[in-house]
């Protein structure tokens, strides 16, 4: 019923894909190989098991896959263009132009879910502790790599400008879950969560930050108002950009 090839497989990871995202595909190995070893780094592993990555070049046949999985056809988001269903990576990859910001976001995709995977089975279930939605999502973007260029300098500054902008609510995080609690017409959760963990990685110790990526306690008490003192923080550091 679902189509794929196989395109690698090594010790570290397994793509089934076809043959038309190849442009996508063989461009994303050297990409996952060093988010992998970031990934090790943070999580304190040596190793990790081996990664089954199945993509698709359409959408209806991606969702029928992710249901074929969970065995109901209720659950998946209308905008989820990729989950982490059994272990696996799954997505499914729109069309893009090489070098444009689509394209480049595409290709972090896979080291995004891998970030979701790992944190699951390497801390929240190994832990049995529940998984906080903003947290988990804001690494995922912000260790994917995903974000890299967007984030730096007067890129960020813009980004961040307009993210306030378009925010008519400051939600609180801990509240979110995934539908439209999570992004609608009043604020992006994604552009929040992806905030409120870059000021917690720019303000904490590396070695803190692994600590609270342990602590459910200490992650939802920074969710209260961790988006305010996130937007201060950065408007105050780019005040004082100015001043030198």
């Amino acid at each position: 019923m679902f189509m794929r090839k196989l395109q690698v497989d090594n010790e570290k990871y397994v793509v089934y894909s076809p043959d038309t995202l190849k442009y996508i595909t063989d461009n994303m190995y050297p990409i996952l190989d060093e988010r992998i070893e970031f990934y090790k780094s943070l999580f304190d592993v040596k190793s990790f098991r081996k990664i089954q990555i199945n993509y698709f070049d359409n959408v209806e046949e991606f969702r029928e896959y992710i249901y074929s999985l969970r065995g109901e056809r209720t659950s998946l988001p209308q905008y989820a263009v990729g989950t982490f269903d059994n272990g696996m990576i799954n997505a499914y990859v729109k069309t893009a132009i090489v070098g444009t910001p689509a394209y480049e976001k595409i290709l972090y995709l896979a080291s995004h879910e891998l970030f979701h995977i790992m944190y699951q089975e390497l801390i929240w279930e190994k832990e049995n502790k529940k998984r906080i939605v903003w947290f988990d999502e804001g690494m995922a973007q912000l260790f994917s790599g995903e974000y890299h260029k967007l984030l730096k300098d007067n890129n960020f500054d813009n980004w961040l400008d307009n993210l306030i902008t378009k925010t008519e609510v400051i939600p609180d995080l801990n509240k979110l879950s995934h539908g439209t609690s999570f992004v609608n017409s009043k604020y992006n959760g994604y552009a929040l969560s992806l905030l409120a963990v870059k000021y917690l990685f720019d303000t904490l110790e590396f070695s803190e930050f692994k600590r609270l990526m342990h602590d459910t306690i200490a992650i939802e008490a920074y969710g209260k108002n961790i988006l305010t003192d996130a937007i201060n923080f950065y408007k105050n550091e780019k005040k004082e950009n100015k001043l030198r």
